[in-house]
């Protein structure tokens, strides 16, 4: 573990060395005292829009350990911003890791986008704590399989039949132990399905998965992506839902778009 104050490239100039919570959106956003806007590393909270069961514990859990408090950044890399210019960073707060303890708290799950340097191991230990005790989140229906899906972007940038890998949806490995999705289906509301490929998703990783075709990413290094095949988009731009059913045919997720 690293504490970096370096100075990013670009316009957004360098974090603050010891800056304090400003405000805090919801369990994995936060704004500092100078404006930026940091997005929790290594964890995934409940929603506030559109409102997921347990995003208001979260948000209030990562309040009464942050707002108003002086933190320490966990950075890595020489530009740990996203596209959005938010920081990509842990959080220590008086000797606490703020991402452990949302998911100690069954209020955050293992949410992993390589490259990682850090230790994730205590993280999913303390997952694997909290679901056999079924806190928060374990005990909803969304957490129930061995995968969730935490993002669908149904509509794609510009023309959709022009660009259908601009389609995409993001589900991450719930498990203690690596996940092979091969013989899995992914299907919409309008009966549309697609068998997944083979892919091994290391424990806390995601899986980007695009509508179009390419070449599979497999090296859990990177952010693992595959591909469903299809020549046309798959989502409805204004409401659709996805759901995964694992080669058993049970239903793993299902994630709903414009309802």
């Amino acid at each position: 573990m690293i504490f970096l104050t370096l100075a990013l490239a670009g316009s957004w100039g360098p974090p603050p060395p010891h800056p304090t919570v400003q405000s805090v959106y919801d369990g994995d956003t936060l704004t500092l005292h100078n404006g930026d806007k940091v997005r929790l590393s290594w964890v995934n909270t409940p929603e506030l829009r559109p409102k997921e069961d347990f995003g208001y514990e979260a948000r209030d859990l990562t309040r009464a350990l942050t707002l108003g408090k002086t933190v320490d950044l966990v950075l890595q890399g020489e530009n740990p911003r996203d596209a959005y210019g938010r920081l990509l960073a842990g959080i220590q707060v008086e000797g606490r890791n703020l991402s452990l303890e949302l998911v100690e708290a069954g209020l955050a799950h293992v949410f992993v986008i390589p490259p990682e340097a850090f230790d994730m191991q205590p993280l999913l230990d303390a997952q694997e704590r909290a679901r056999a005790a079924r806190k928060g989140i374990w005990g909803t229906e969304h957490y129930q399989g061995a995968a969730h899906v935490t993002s669908l972007h149904a509509n794609a940038e510009g023309d959709d039949t022009k660009n259908v890998n601009g389609e995409s949806f993001r589900m991450v490995n719930l498990q203690a132990e690596p996940l092979n999705v091969i013989g899995w289906t992914v299907s919409n509301a309008a009966g549309r399905s697609f068998v997944l490929p083979d892919l091994t998703i290391p424990p806390g990783h995601t899986v980007q998965i695009r509508s179009g075709h390419g070449d599979p990413q497999r090296d859990p290094a990177k952010q693992l992506v595959i591909h469903l095949g299809s020549d046309v988009p798959v989502w409805d731009d204004h409401a659709d839902r996805l759901t995964v059913y694992d080669r058993y045919e049970r239903i793993v997720d299902t994630r709903a778009h414009g309802h």
